[in-house]
Formats: structure tokens, C-alpha cells, sequence
């Protein structure tokens, strides 16, 4: 009977452990949120777990080769457990059994595991990347030598005519010979047509995968390591799979491909002419050398301000709205003005010395052409060859300086493509927050208590210490109120407690355990947070609210949002919940508003563990009243943590933690509440 969607979960988890990869697997089965896995979630998952894969139809071949255990995917039958053990295939069912490999279909599908996540990330993983995709090589070069063959017809056609119906005065041949030479350029026309198109599918791949790669590792790495670097080294990062793309799609591409067949042409030329073979190889010669030395020379002029310049057109487009009210903006025009003709004028240059190359090229490609026609001459006139055979070679000259003249040519964007090999081979290298150590799954079932133990964190070496040594304990159904001036560190205790930073020092617990010990992307999926800041999306309020519950339904999505007393704001989008709140054609939202959406998303969740940033900052009376009867609700069925200066809100907690320049000068009940002494009762 014939499978559809199976459930891989089952096979997943037996997987792991027969990889010895038994937290991972004990991750998987103990995940609330995996009741089934389909094909992609089964992929998703190994990346998560830093598990290199590959996919296959059937063949021998891997099947012989494996060096670990793989999966093999039918539409006819049940997901299969295989290994090679000897010469032998076995099936795991309960234990490794003996199994025929006649059984595996040919429609089949293996998923081949090629390193385990203790092994490390290749050191060249751009290479390794190109490597998993090398289908395309064989017909590129069949289709480059059949194009390169093909293209001689030309050539040979014109030497035909010249010695056997001009010199040999015998004109009814030539239908013949030019019924062959077009048969020969429609070969040609075919096979360019054809690469061409296995080339573009190929770049496309390559640059689908590394950008799937690349934003799956950016999601995955700790936020501090990203806010170091900066948005500007993100969005290049993303555009290396572009320069991917360009190079191997582009007529670079083809020129490089094509150069290696130039020996066809040489070898032709050989046979035609002797020694007359020697005019282009000592001009390729002089060519290498002279690009080598103008590659340098256009190096020299990289631009240098393109970085500060791509950064300085994100701060415009994060900051217009404060640029625009602040109505003072000379400084920053001043700034950019100046960012903006320096980048023109080196860009200006750069182009310039590309063009001198492009120029220089040309030049020498006509150059080879002159040498070769002027000592071809002498080999006429000597009658060692004949003059149809000299006009061949002055044909083919053509098939050996145009590639090189475009390869050479085109050597800024292989540079270009190196820098995006090196820089993606780095990027892998750096290490994400998911690994063997972080797999424990929290208890999604019960209110969580939480526990701060000496939490250090410092944003650089050269700053004071946002946190320092703090201590707090939170018991289970708490609502805590983290209180103090701006700047002291509350925004910080939340995102440790979120475990989106880690502290240098110390620790947060969350059930008396390590928050390090959890697997975050678990964590966070079930942790409630509201950033003091909005994000909004493009798109409806719907798609907005639906980022933190994807699956809620549209009730659910009214009642969080006027549970966050966002009341007006839903008043004033007509109760629509397809109303577009960001994008081209809408009106951007105040902090305030947008502040509403945020408060909805965590309350979305259902989680007993919430953290809050500023959850009421300037809002109405009416949405305040309806938000204190909210967190009402949820006393004692979820530990809640915020941010405030209001003190009404305030008042709601159980207890309050107040920092001082990242210390903790007071953790326990509000003072007022506190519970009076015997003697004070007396008195």
C-alpha cells in the first residue's frame, strides 16, 4: 500500500541513538511539539542537531560506501533504518537484522548521514558545498567539448572554400561543405543553449542553498556575537549566494569553462599550421603575466568606504522617523553627502582601472590575431602551408584569446567569489547556540520557578557591567516587578532570563536547573516575551499577531490583543484583522500601538512563564485597567517578570527586585507589604 506523509519520528529518534547521539534523540521524543515529522522536519532536524546530510535517489554505489547509518524514504512502503555491515545490508527493527537489498525500490530515496555534530564543521565548507552539487560537471563538459569541436566548422569551412573551390576551381562541392558547417552551428547553437541552462539551474541551487544555509546559521547563532557584527555584515553575507550566482551564471563562467577546450583549437592550429602554434601560446603567456600584474594594480583601488556607506543608508532607514521629527538633520546630510562622493569617486576609480583591463585585453587578443596573420605570411609564401590554412588559424586565434580575454577579464568577481568562499567557510565555523550540551526540554507542563545565582554580564571590556552579581529568587506563580532607573540593567535581566544573552559569570535556573542545560529553541518557543521596543512586520495584524502562535485561530487573536487592552487600536483598524499595520501602503504605527501587538504576541502563547518590558508604558487608563485585570487573571497560574515605573503596576507584584547600576540593592516583597514585627503591632 502506498505511504503517504509517514511519520519519520519513530525512525528519527532510532536513528540518533544507533549514531550515539542519544541526548539528541531523548530531545526529540521528550519535544511536546513534534507529535509526527514529515520529510522536512526530518531534515530541519538534523540541521538543527549540526548533523551533515545528504539526499539520494537509490544507488549502489552510496549504498555501498555508507559509513553510517541512513534512512531510506519510499512511497511504497514504510521509512526504513538501514546500514552497511560487511558486505552486508541490514534492517533495523528492534535490533539490526539481515535484509535484501532487492527490496529497495528504485523510486526510493536515501538520506545518507555524513558527519555527526562531535566531528566538527569542515573547514572548508563552501567546497563542501559545491561538492554535494557536482550532477552538473559531467554534462557541462560534454556539452563544452561537443561546443568546442562543434565551433571548428567555421574555421574549417573557410579553409575549404579558399583551397578546394577557390584554389581547386571545383564550386559544386560547396553545397556540401555548407550543409556541414551549418548541421556543425546548429550543434554548436544547441549545445551553448543547453549549458547555459544547466549552468543558470546549477548557480540557482548553489545560491538557494548557501542562502538557506546562512540565514538557518544566523537564526541559530547568539545574539551577542550578531550584535557585534552588524546588520551591514548580515545583509553580505546573505549576497554571497548572489555572487555565487552571477559568477556561475555569467558569461565569466563560460569563459572559464571554455578555456581549458582551448587546447582543441591549439591542437588544431598545430595540424594546420606547425610551428605557427607557438604565436598563441607565447601570447597566452605574455596575457597571464600582464593580468597578473593589472589584477594588482586594480586591487589597489577596492573601494574601502562601501561598508560605512551601506551603514549609513541602514541608520537612515531605521532612524527616519526620529531623523524626520527632530527636524534637525544637517549633521547627518553633512555626514552622508560626504560618505556619499567618496564612495563615487572610489567606486569611479575602481571602474576606471577595470576598464583599462577590459581594454588591455582586447588589445592583446588583437595583437595575437596581427603576429599570427604577419608570420603566417612567410609560411605561405614559403608554401609550407596554404592560405586557406592560414585564414583558419587566424579564425581560431578567436577561440583561444576570447576565452581568455573574458576569464581574465572577469578575475574581480572570482576574487569577489573567493572573499564569499572564505568569509562563509569563517562564518560556519563560528559556533551556534544549539549543541549536545543544550538539549534538555523544559517542563512546558507547570508554572516554572526561577532563580538568579551571582548573573555577571558585561557588553564589553571597556563598559561597566550592565549586571553584577545578581541574586534573586522566584518561586513558582510569582509576579515579579524589576524596578529601578533607566540603564541599570532591568532590560538585561530579562533577556538573560530569556537566555537570549549569556552572562559572563553566573547563572539563571529555571526548575533549579541551567538555563545553559535547555535546548533555547524549545525554551523561547515556550517562554512568553514582550520587547519595551515593538518589531513589526510587514504585513496584516493577523500575520503580526500569528508570529507567536502560528496555528491560533482568529478568536484567539481578538482575545489576546484586547486582552492587552489594545481595544482602540482594533477600534481603529475597523476590527479587521486583515488591516495592513506596516508596509508601503499603511500608516506606520506608534510605539504605543505597536507596543499593544507585542503584548498580544506573548499573551498568544498560553505560557507560564512570561517576561514583560515595559508591558504599560504610556498607555491609556483604558487599556491599563483592562491589562492589571489581565495579569490578575493570570496570578498564580504563570511566574510573570517585568519592567515598569508605574507604580500601580507595580503594587500588583509579589515581589520586586531593585537594581542599582546592574546590582540588585533590594529582592523581597514591596516594603509596604511587608509584614509588620510583634513590637511594631504593639505599638
Amino acid at each position: 500500500m502506498e505511504q503517504q506523509n509517514p511519520d519519520l519520528k519513530p525512525t528519527l529518534i532510532s536513528l540518533l541513538q544507533q549514531l550515539g547521539l542519544y541526548s539528541q534523540a531523548t530531545n526529540i521524543e521528550q519535544d511536546q511539539r513534534l507529535d509526527s515529522i514529515d520529510v522536512m522536519d526530518f531534515v530541519g532536524l538534523l540541521k538543527k542537531h549540526h548533523i551533515a546530510y545528504s539526499v539520494h535517489r537509490h544507488l549502489p554505489s552510496l549504498v555501498s560506501q555508507a559509513a553510517h547509518p541512513f534512512v531510506l524514504i519510499s512511497d511504497h512502503h514504510a521509512p526504513k533504518l538501514l546500514r552497511r555491515h560487511g558486505e552486508q545490508l541490514e534492517q533495523f527493527e528492534q535490533q539490526w537484522q539481515a535484509c535484501d537489498p532487492a527490496t529497495i525500490g528504485e523510486d526510493a530515496h536515501l538520506i545518507m548521514i555524513e558527519r555527526l555534530p562531535q566531528q566538527g564543521s569542515s573547514a572548508k565548507a563552501f567546497a563542501e558545498q559545491v561538492s554535494k552539487r557536482s550532477k552538473w560537471y559531467r554534462p557541462v563538459f560534454w556539452l563544452s567539448l561537443l561546443s568546442s569541436l562543434t565551433g571548428l566548422a567555421v574555421p574549417l569551412f573557410t579553409m575549404a572554400v579558399y583551397d578546394r573551390v577557390i584554389g581547386g576551381q571545383t564550386p559544386e562541392v560547396l553545397p556540401s561543405i555548407a550543409l556541414g558547417a551549418a548541421l556543425a552551428l546548429s550543434i554548436l547553437v544547441a549545445s551553448r543553449l543547453i549549458r547555459a541552462k544547466v549552468m543558470s539551474s546549477a548557480s540557482n541551487r548553489m545560491a538557494r542553498d548557501l542562502s538557506e544555509l546562512t540565514f538557518h546559521r544566523l537564526l541559530n547563532m547568539p545574539l551577542m556575537v550578531l550584535s557585534r557584527v552588524g546588520i551591514a555584515n548580515h545583509v553580505a553575507r546573505m549576497r554571497n549566494a548572489e555572487k555565487v550566482r552571477t559568477v556561475l551564471s555569467g558569461p565569466a563562467a563560460g569563459g572559464l569553462i571554455d578555456l581549458p577546450f582551448t587546447f582543441i583549437a591549439l591542437a588544431t592550429i598545430t595540424l594546420l599550421s606547425g610551428w605557427l602554434v607557438l604565436v598563441p601560446l607565447l601570447m597566452l603567456l605574455v596575457f597571464y603575466l600582464l593580468m597578473r600584474l593589472m589584477r594588482s594594480y586594480i586591487q589597489s583601488a577596492s573601494p574601502t568606504v562601501s561598508g560605512e556607506y551601506q551603514n549609513a543608508l541602514n541608520e537612515l532607514a531605521k532612524n527616519l522617523t526620529q531623523l524626520k521629527a527632530a527636524g534637525q538633520v544637517d549633521a547627518w546630510t553633512t555626514k552622508f553627502a560626504r560618505l556619499c562622493r567618496e564612495n563615487s569617486r572610489q567606486n569611479f576609480r575602481y571602474a576606471t582601472r577595470n576598464g583599462l583591463m577590459a581594454a588591455v585585453a582586447h588589445a592583446l587578443s588583437l595583437s595575437t590575431a596581427l603576429v599570427t596573420v604577419f608570420c603566417g605570411i612567410f609560411l605561405v609564401l614559403n608554401q609550407s602551408i596554404s592560405a586557406g590554412a592560414l585564414i583558419a588559424c587566424v579564425m581560431l586565434i578567436w577561440r583561444i584569446t576570447g576565452p581568455a580575454q573574458l576569464a581574465f577579464s572577469s578575475t574581480q568577481k572570482f576574487t569577489l567569489l573567493k572573499g564569499a568562499a572564505e568569509q562563509f567557510d569563517r562564518f560556519m565555523q563560528v559556533k551556534t547556540e544549539n549543541s549536545e550540551l543544550r538539549l534538555d526540554v523544559p517542563d512546558m507542563s507547570q508554572v516554572p520557578s526561577v532563580s538568579f545565582q551571582h548573573l555577571t554580564l558585561r557588553y564589553g571590556a571597556e563598559m561597566e557591567p550592565a549586571l553584577s552579581a545578581v541574586n534573586a529568587e522566584i518561586d513558582a506563580g510569582e509576579m515579579v516587578a524589576v524596578i529601578g532607573p533607566n540603564g541599570c540593567g532591568k532590560t538585561s535581566l530579562l533577556l538573560s532570563a530569556l537566555g537570549v544573552i549569556e552572562p559572563q559569570a553566573g547563572y539563571v535556573a529555571i526548575n533549579n536547573k541551567n538555563i545553559r542545560q535547555y535546548d533555547p529553541e524549545l525554551l523561547r518557543s515556550w517562554a512568553a516575551y514582550c520587547p519595551a521596543e515593538p518589531d513589526l512586520f510587514p504585513g496584516t495584524l493577523a500575520e503580526n499577531l500569528r508570529v507567536a502562535n502560528p496555528d491560533a485561530s482568529d478568536e484567539q487573536l481578538v482575545d489576546a490583543l484586547l486582552a492587552a487592552g489594545g481595544r482602540a487600536l482594533f477600534s481603529a483598524l475597523n476590527e479587521q484583522l486583515d488591516a495592513p499595520i506596516a508596509g508601503d501602503d499603511s500608516a506606520m504605527l506608534s510605539a504605543v500601538e505597536g507596543g499593544y501587538i507585542s503584548l498580544a504576541r506573548a499573551l498568544l502563547k498560553g505560557s507560564q512563564y512570561l517576561l514583560l518590558d515595559e508591558p504599560l508604558a504610556n498607555r491609556n487608563p483604558d487599556a491599563k485597567r483592562q491589562f492589571i485585570r489581565t495579569l490578575e487573571s493570570l496570578r498564580g497560574k504563570a511566574t510573570i517578570i517585568f519592567t515598569s515605573h508605574d507604580q500601580e503596576l507595580i503594587q500588583l507584584a509579589d515581589k520586586v527586585i531593585i537594581l542599582d547600576k546592574g546590582t540588585a540593592a533590594y529582592v523581597g516583597p514591596i516594603p509596604s507589604q511587608q509584614p509588620q514585627s510583634n513590637s511594631e503591632t504593639e505599638q
